[in-house]
């Protein structure tokens, strides 16, 4: 990336100050001067909503409803596009019907519970008459009224239709656990058919607003195909790109001056809110967040800003410009006979200028490299 610095912008035009050039015996020298200067990194970006997120299809199919268009407001939860499938809408009817007849089979008035209880009760009827005849014979078969036979035939005939009763009510039992089960199932089948329909219709996941949509009506979409872009409707972000080599110098909460293209000379204020920690491998950069803290006018997304993140700054500080210095951080300053190089330790600095803390003072005269 290359890196560049906004002078346009006021807090870094305060640097831009007027040092003293001096002619003496053919050099031509300027004097450091005590001034403020602003250290600042440069970052490139966009103006994003808060809270943004893309929407994706989540089905095959068609546009049939569209209920929201670019710019409209949206509340969580309602619908934005409605896809078609013919075949989901089919197998979502076949389950509702299937529930419902799953539904019928058990509840108490079913026919085929109501079979099984009729069954029941002719079951019944018939073990309570039985069983009232085995004891008659029973007392008959002590006063040696019947034959043993007799007897036998009654104590058979007994516990033959205890063992139908029986298993009348087990029948019955079974067969309403079965439908039950069968009834989940049934409900089972419907949620998930009801649900894969419901993926047909997008709704957003919050109150903001619909800032873009890429699909019109009648248009197919397939799976995780992009149909629009919702975010928050009043609060804006800026998404900088800042370079590697300046990424550690990057702090929350230090200030942010910005120029918009869409707002030409006007320069608004930000801060830094958040640094993510991935590179991004194709520019060698990183990316950080930053909200604007004064008021705003414009509405508008995905508009390219250029910004100056301030590093430091200080005021009253000694500097010189940046063209004086050679290797090493020497500078040449004017002296008696033979002008001598001191080496400086340096300060803040920016595109154009250098702070000064040791090596010369605002009485010296800094020598001015010929132009070649």
């Amino acid at each position: 990336m290359n890196k560049k610095y906004l002078l346009a912008i006021p807090v870094l035009a305060a640097i831009a100050i007027g040092f003293l050039v001096v002619k003496k015996n053919k050099a031509v020298t300027i004097k450091p001067e005590h001034k403020s200067i602003t250290e600042a990194v440069y970052a490139s970006g966009f103006i994003v909503p808060k809270n943004e997120y893309k929407v994706y299809a989540l089905s095959d199919g068609y546009i049939v409803g569209k209920f929201k268009n670019a710019g409209d407001e949206v509340k969580k939860g309602e619908a934005i596009l409605q896809i078609q499938n013919d075949a989901t809408a089919a197998k979502l009817s076949a389950s509702s019907a299937a529930y419902d007849y799953a539904r019928l089979n058990a509840s108490d008035n079913s026919p085929v519970l109501l079979d099984l209880k009729n069954k029941i009760r002719s079951a019944e009827a018939r073990y309570r008459n039985d069983s009232i005849n085995y004891a008659r014979f029973q007392n008959m078969f002590a006063a040696n009224a019947v034959t043993k036979n007799q007897m036998d035939q009654a104590t058979l005939q007994w516990e033959v239709s205890t063992n139908d009763y029986k298993s009348a009510r087990e029948l019955y039992q079974k067969t309403k656990d079965q439908l039950q089960v069968e009834l989940r199932n049934a409900q089972s089948g419907l949620a998930a058919s009801g649900q894969e329909a419901g993926n047909y219709t997008i709704r957003s996941l919050m109150d903001g607003m619909v800032y873009d949509l890429t699909k019109e009506l009648g248009e197919a979409v397939r799976r995780n195909d992009l149909v629009g872009m919702v975010g928050e409707s009043g609060s804006k972000l800026l998404e900088l790109s800042v370079d590697q080599s300046d990424i550690a110098r990057i702090k929350i909460g230090q200030k942010v001056v910005v120029k918009l293209d869409l707002t030409g000379d006007k320069v608004y204020q930000a801060s830094i809110t958040k640094i993510y920690p991935n590179m991004n491998q194709n520019d060698q950069s990183f990316k950080v967040e930053a909200e604007f803290t004064e008021n705003y006018s414009f509405n508008f997304v995905h508009a390219s800003v250029e910004a100056n993140i301030i590093i430091a700054q200080k005021e009253n500080a000694l500097i010189i410009p940046k063209n004086v210095l050679q290797p090493g951080d020497e500078v040449e300053v004017l002296s008696i006979g033979v002008n001598k190089k001191v080496k400086i330790k340096k300060g803040l600095e920016n595109l154009e200028f250098v702070e000064v803390t040791e090596g010369i003072s605002d009485s010296d005269l800094v020598v001015l490299p010929k132009e070649k």
